[in-house]
């Protein structure tokens, strides 16, 4: 599990995202949008809060767990 993940402002996470391959898909319902992310041969969607001042720390590494990131991945998104 890595270590010392930070909190993110919802337009730094998807800077992030898209470095790691992830791409805009729609908009959500409310806040949410949704972006999405080929891993293993299958597409993933995920929504992303975007009404939120602060993402926590543990909200973000779900998203990475969502879009099928493994550690040494989110370890060197994150650098």
């Amino acid at each position: 599990m890595p270590k010392n993940i930070p909190s993110f402002k919802p337009k730094e996470l998807i800077r992030i995202l898209e470095r790691g391959g992830c791409t805009y898909y729609r908009e959500g319902k409310g806040d949410h949008t949704l972006y999405f992310r080929y891993h293993e041969g299958k597409k993933r969607v995920v929504p992303i809060d975007m009404g939120a001042k602060e993402l926590s720390p543990p909200y973000v590494l779900r998203i990475f767990r969502q879009f099928g990131f493994s550690d040494n991945e989110i370890e060197t998104l994150l650098k």
